[in-house]
């Protein structure tokens, strides 16, 4: 049933670094890493779930599809996923993703919680950053304001506007990256995303030196002090 699916997934998302298959490879591999530590977890849930978690992206086919899961939901079909299934699986995508979290929302089940951490766990670390840079040259956004400090205390639907229009790789760092390992559910989870945390300081404090942005280094410093 997932072989039949790919190659669909694969047409929809591309190719591109920040938001393409190589993502959903990579968080079917760490989500199958968790489902060996979690053993009541249905890995075919899980498997699906991952696979099409990007394929009504918001930021990539429209809020419209975001809400209806179209594009999920007609692969399924055409793979015969029994509707049964189907439900489970647009459950986990509809209550994931960090602007959701923001909103309250968030997945209920073991299966959510393992293809939530999983896909976060993506989006954190040195590839997490990566990713951002390069959603934000793709997309002709700003890489860094050095006179633009985050905004504090946004609501869902001020990040999903800022991330469209003015949000900068460096801001995106302290608006979303640096919060992810707060928001994990499982304990290897936790592990993880405590480790590729310290690795997304660490590239993030060599970029700020090399463009000699110190006083965003001490901001830097003052963020993580206060988010321990």
């Amino acid at each position: 049933m997932i072989d039949k699916m790919k190659d669909r997934v694969k047409e929809l998302l591309g190719d591109n670094f920040d938001h393409g298959y190589g993502h959903v490879e990579r968080v079917f591999d760490i989500a199958n890493d968790l489902c060996d530590t979690i053993k009541e977890a249905d890995r075919e849930i899980v498997n699906l779930a991952v696979l099409l978690h990007d394929v009504d992206d918001y930021k990539l086919f429209g809020q419209e599809c975001a809400d209806n899961l179209t594009n999920a939901k007609s692969i399924m079909n055409d793979a015969g996923v029994s509707e049964e299934k189907q439900a489970v699986v647009c459950d986990i995508i509809k209550n994931m993703g960090y602007s959701k979290c923001m909103a309250g929302i968030r997945p209920s089940t073991v299966e959510g919680k393992i293809v939530s951490d999983a896909d976060m766990l993506d989006t954190c670390g040195v590839i997490g950053s990566l990713r951002a840079f390069g959603f934000r040259v793709r997309s002709n956004l700003l890489i860094f304001d050095k006179n633009s400090f985050p905004e504090s205390g946004l609501t869902a639907d001020q990040y999903k506007k800022i991330g469209r229009e003015k949000d900068s790789f460096v801001n995106h760092h302290f608006d979303k990256l640096l919060k992810l390992k707060k928001l994990m559910f499982t304990e290897e989870g936790k592990k993880e995303a405590e480790r590729r945390n310290g690795d997304m300081i660490h590239f993030l404090k060599a970029f700020l030196r090399e463009i000699n942005a110190l006083e965003w280094i001490e901001y830097l410093d003052g963020f993580i002090e206060k988010n321990k």
